[in-house]
């Protein structure tokens, strides 16, 4: 082979290698938080929320009720306290304050978790349906463009419409 043919034979190979390449690299791209959103189960989880929400809420409110009552009976009888009787009740109400902002933190740590507990067994159920249907559809990368990590997905295949009918939703 002639140095002329090798170099012909080598810019043929790196012209057509990428496009070979680009044929066995299949890329597609679902957006995620739209399928979460279509999930028959996910209104359950959100009803299951709100309820949970709405207790956590209450309790606070009722803490709140009592910083109230405490300030409003300190300040009744503020001009017939000792001054030792004047201490203790600041103290008790710095006190309840703390309470209160121990269970606001709580409150939001416990509303977390049950977001996550809900949303699990949905995120592991898409997770596999997208698995699948990638899989048998031969896509190399799938992109979950809801995330905001791709950059560009115009022409990758999206396959939302796939994995809704592998889920059985609408």
């Amino acid at each position: 082979m002639t140095m002329k043919n090798f170099v012909l034979a080598l810019a043929l190979a790196l012209t057509t290698a990428p496009a070979a390449l680009a044929q066995t690299h299949k890329l597609g791209h679902i957006d995620r938080q739209k399928l979460m959103l279509m999930l028959p189960e996910r209104k359950d989880a959100e009803t299951k929320m709100q309820a949970f929400a709405k207790t956590l809420d209450e309790r606070l409110k009722a803490m709140g009720a009592e910083y109230e009552a405490k300030v409003a009976d300190a300040q009744g009888r503020a001009e017939t306290m000792t001054q030792t009787e004047k201490e203790i009740a600041v103290r008790e109400i710095g006190e309840l304050e703390q309470r209160i902002q121990a269970a606001q933190e709580k409150a939001q740590q416990d509303l977390a978790k049950q977001e996550e507990e809900l949303l699990k067994p949905m995120v592991d159920r898409t997770n596999a349906a997208i698995a699948e249907v990638a899989a048998a559809n031969n896509f190399m990368y799938v992109f979950d463009v809801s995330t905001g990590t791709v950059l560009y997905y115009e022409k990758g295949e999206d396959i939302l419409p796939l994995v809704k009918t592998k889920l059985g939703v609408q």
